[in-house]
């Protein structure tokens, strides 16, 4: 088991149940839901910096429990539950930071693209 998060770029921040369906359907593989945007893969560079995408040479000490889905729209962040704290809250920081909205489908908590816990929806 995992705790996900979803990023990617929106002018506006969406509501919880938009999320939601937006969150669906990129997990379902589906295309063309959001805009794509340079500041997800600035983002995805970002991520790995602090945290290498899972692989053979780093599974021990990695906190992905799978590694991470990138597309031009999105990243789909799988995280370890022992290491969930952690390490979402260094991505929801380098969200605010690259301008990307954030989606928590477990608690269904929308974190605008500025990034600030009063934009939660």
């Amino acid at each position: 088991m995992s705790f996900d998060l979803l990023f990617w770029y929106q002018k506006v921040a969406p509501t919880s149940g938009e999320a939601a369906q937006i969150y669906d359907q990129l997990t379902d593989g589906v295309t063309g839901i959001v805009e794509e945007s340079s500041a997800v893969e600035d983002f995805y560079r970002a991520v790995i910096s602090e945290f290498p995408d899972l692989s053979e040479e780093n599974m021990e000490e990695s906190p992905w429990a799978s590694p991470l889905y990138v597309t031009g729209e999105c990243v789909i962040a799988a995280i370890s539950w022992s290491r969930s704290s952690e390490v979402s809250s260094v991505l929801l920081g380098l969200a605010s930071t690259h301008g990307l909205t954030a989606y928590d489908p477990q608690d269904q908590v929308v974190y605008g693209n500025s990034g600030d816990s009063s934009n939660r929806r």
